[in-house]
């Protein structure tokens, strides 16, 4: 339960860093992107893919949440002998392997990293 609670924080301080870097780089966007002749802002792709990355991150966080939400809850359920849905006894038998915890949490980790090294790399390129 413990690892449960951890990867729970985990996730909110993704979404939470995530939604920070993309408030913090559209709002500073014309002092960190050089408007380029008559036509505006050019903001480099790797900006952009990270804004893309940072979003996803976002997206699996809140699944990776979800996910913790029904394990818990089916341990729960489990630990006060309450009757368990179908799917609640899979979540919780299930639970030492992790699959639906496990997948979107890996995915969420692997689109902060990228938007974070895109983000560092837009900063070195301008």
């Amino acid at each position: 339960m413990e690892g449960l609670k951890a990867a729970l924080e985990t996730a909110k301080q993704v979404i939470t860093l995530s939604t920070g870097v993309i408030t913090l780089t559209v709002t500073f966007l014309e002092k960190i992107v050089q408007p380029t002749g008559g036509t505006g802002r050019h903001v480099p792709l790797t900006l952009k893919v990270g804004w893309i990355c940072f979003g996803l991150a976002i997206v699996f966080a809140v699944w990776t949440l979800m996910a913790i939400t029904g394990s818990m809850n089916a341990l729960d359920r489990q630990a006060r002998n309450l009757p368990l849905t179908d799917a609640q006894s899979r979540a919780a038998e299930r639970l030492a392997d992790g699959a639906n915890v496990r997948i979107p949490a890996l995915l969420m980790l692997l689109f902060f990293a990228v938007g974070t090294a895109l983000t560092i790399a837009t900063g070195f390129w301008l």
